[in-house]
């Protein structure tokens, strides 16, 4: 069996999702066998079932956070996902194992799981066919749900790097290193996004009103502000990077700033 352990990345800013997060992963993820890790940046006195706390600091950053944590975990892979992805429906024990092994075998950096521009029930895949992942497109490498090398997840973070670069640099980062990155489109690890810039997205408040989860008092993200996050997601996945560019360009000149390679 592949060593490999669960990572879930986190801060006490957002330590109200720490129980309603575990509390789907248990239900979802009936033998989870592998060991479970959660990194936060300040010391706390709670315990939580089946998992290990890391407490990075509170001078690391998001990413060094992830770093730090990485440091300190001996398995070989790492399945790491963020505290505001709720697990919603059940993982196959003896897929994920699969994927494990292939990502051993064919030497995999990176293996996604889950990604929201694709992730299609009805085009569900098998198991066993693992699509490459085009390292030319813009946000190719995210931080949904994969299955990481523990090397290349280490090395993706740099000294000092901002939360904000740090997503936009893996693609770059995976090129650079002629990482293998795959993506696996057999609906093995599905979440719900909870949060968006500190509020809870709106269909979130629908499955937690549905069924009766209360995460205590964060506050629900404005429809208007949504709806611009959402906007500005498919320009960003889908405008041809040459045109991109030259607004890239001109957005520049008027102080704004990018931190996508492109």
């Amino acid at each position: 069996m592949v060593q490999a352990a669960l990572l879930i990345s986190s801060c006490d800013k957002f330590s109200d999702l720490w129980d309603e997060h575990l509390s789907h992963l248990k239900k979802h993820w009936k033998g989870r066998n592998y060991k479970t890790y959660l990194v936060t940046d300040k010391p706390t006195d709670r315990l939580l079932d089946g998992v290990e706390i890391i407490v990075a600091g509170e001078d690391k950053d998001f990413p060094m956070r992830i770093k730090y944590a990485v440091s300190k975990i001996a398995e070989d892979y790492i399945l790491l996902t963020l505290d505001d992805y709720f697990l919603i429906h059940d993982v196959n024990v003896k897929k994920l194992e699969y994927l494990l092994s292939r990502s051993e075998k064919e030497h995999i950096s990176y293996l996604k799981l889950y990604d929201r521009r694709m992730t299609d029930p009805k085009k569900y895949q098998s198991v066993k066919k693992l699509l490459d992942i085009d390292l030319n497109k813009k946000y190719a490498i995210t931080l949904y749900p994969a299955i990481w090398d523990k090397d290349f997840l280490y090395n993706s973070v740099k000294e000092d790097m901002t939360p904000w670069a740090y997503e936009p640099s893996l693609t770059k980062y995976a090129r650079e290193v002629h990482a293998v990155c795959k993506f696996s489109h057999a609906g093995l690890f599905i979440i719900l996004d909870v949060v968006r810039k500190g509020k809870v997205l709106h269909k979130a408040n629908r499955y937690f009103k549905k069924n009766g989860i209360n995460i205590g008092n964060r506050p629900i993200i404005g429809w208007n502000t949504e709806a611009k996050l959402a906007i500005m997601d498919r320009i960003s996945w889908y405008m041809p990077r040459s045109i991109f560019r030259e607004i890239k360009k001109i957005a520049t000149r008027f102080g704004m700033k990018f931190y996508s390679e492109d």
